[in-house]
């Protein structure tokens, strides 16, 4: 799941002309898009009050987008701009409310996520959105039925699992085993925030788990970043990260593998001064999940471009069908069945694209750990979940 992030100022930016393309002209198709997808999954109604959160990063494309929106649905509205001064207030300001946040800056909501259920308010997450998400057959033109059933289907097969042998025609080679099921649980997160207390992000479609964080071992190789690092497609090469025991330990590679390694270090600076105590909260394995949407994007490249070009946001995909992702840092997820142990200031997702994918899933400890009887859920791309 796309966590609360706490950004950089050195995080790359993209080009002027690539981000003018991703905000492209806002259509009518796209505002009904919006319109349905906020009366679907968030349960809108005329009666509420919205309340957006933005700052210097709000993408004031989508913002006018989703103001149109909730116009056709008949809701009051009103703009808050984010700020150090106001962020004890927050609480106060958002009561039973329906909130939007666009923020893109560093920890300028305060504790407001924790709060919700206190000041009865529901919060949608949309901080990575541009309007092209609301495209007429994008990612949320998926239907809540459509993606509920298709969730409960795959956690029918997840539900069983001890553990996962990943590979990729990239490098990937891990092997990531589970907690017993009585310890922790698949959340199905199709994106519904329909009561007060609840905040998630849009698109919706994954589900996820926490895994054995001390057990957690191989290779992970990257062919492209978490988009709140950087915004590009892919990577001068690719990054190959080493994982022991749950946390990461060494990362290889170009200018994109710095990339990496700089944020990771910046976040653990903060986690040791203003977090936990534990700089190795930020390197440790926070989350396995698969893509359950059938409408987003993968973040397969586009050959005719360079790899600095502007890329697919990772919360949309890592909701794409077909694929899935591992996270680092916090593993306080929201749901408590789905959680792990250890609480960070970042939560970066790595989408594993579905291109030459392959995770074979073991039911039983004695075979997980010998490699064998597994069930090939992706094989080399092919999804064959049921």
């Amino acid at each position: 799941m796309e966590n609360f992030k706490f950004l950089v100022e050195s995080a790359p930016e993209i080009p002027h002309e690539q981000q003018k393309e991703k905000e492209a002209l806002v259509t009518p198709e796209m505002i009904k898009v919006a319109e349905n997808a906020l009366r679907d999954f968030v349960a809108l109604k005329k009666s509420e009050r919205v309340k957006f959160l933005k700052d210097k990063k709000t993408n004031p494309a989508t913002l006018n987008l989703l103001q149109a929106a909730i116009k056709s649905i008949g809701c009051e509205s009103q703009e808050i701009r984010l700020s150090k001064r106001i962020k004890k207030d927050l609480p106060e300001l958002t009561k039973e409310s329906v909130i939007i946040d666009l923020g893109g800056e560093s920890g300028l909501v305060g504790d407001l996520y924790d709060e919700l259920p206190e000041i009865n308010s529901r919060l949608l997450a949309l901080y990575d959105a541009s309007p092209d998400v609301f495209r007429a057959d994008g990612p949320m033109s998926e239907r809540r039925e459509d993606l509920e059933n298709r969730l409960n289907k795959m956690d029918e097969v997840l539900r069983d699992a001890t553990g996962f042998k990943i590979t990729s025609v990239y490098g990937t080679d891990l092997k990531v085993p589970l907690r017993m099921a009585k310890e922790r649980k698949w959340f199905k997160d199709s994106g519904a925030i329909d009561t007060p207390g609840r905040w998630d992000n849009l698109p919706g479609g994954e589900i996820y788990t926490c895994p054995d964080e001390e057990k957690v071992s191989g290779v992970l190789v990257l062919p492209v970043l978490d988009s709140e690092i950087s915004g590009e497609q892919g990577v001068d090469k690719f990054v190959r990260v080493k994982i022991y025991s749950g946390k990461i330990i060494l990362i290889q590679g170009g200018e994109s593998a710095q990339k990496l390694r700089q944020i990771l270090e910046e976040s653990a600076k903060e986690e040791h001064e203003e977090g936990s105590g534990n700089p190795w909260n930020v390197y440790t394995i926070a989350e396995i999940a698969f893509g359950a949407n059938s409408k987003a994007r993968s973040v397969v490249r586009d050959e005719n471009q360079p790899y600095n070009f502007a890329g697919t946001p990772t919360v949309e995909a890592e909701k794409r069908l077909g694929t899935m992702h591992l996270a680092f840092g916090d593993a306080k997820h929201g749901e408590e069945e789905a959680e792990g142990f250890r609480e960070a200031v970042s939560h970066f997702d790595f989408v594993i694209p579905r291109n030459g994918l392959t995770v074979e899933m073991f039911t039983n400890e004695g075979d997980f750990e010998r490699g064998k009887n597994g069930r090939k859920i992706i094989n080399d791309g092919n999804w064959s979940f049921f």
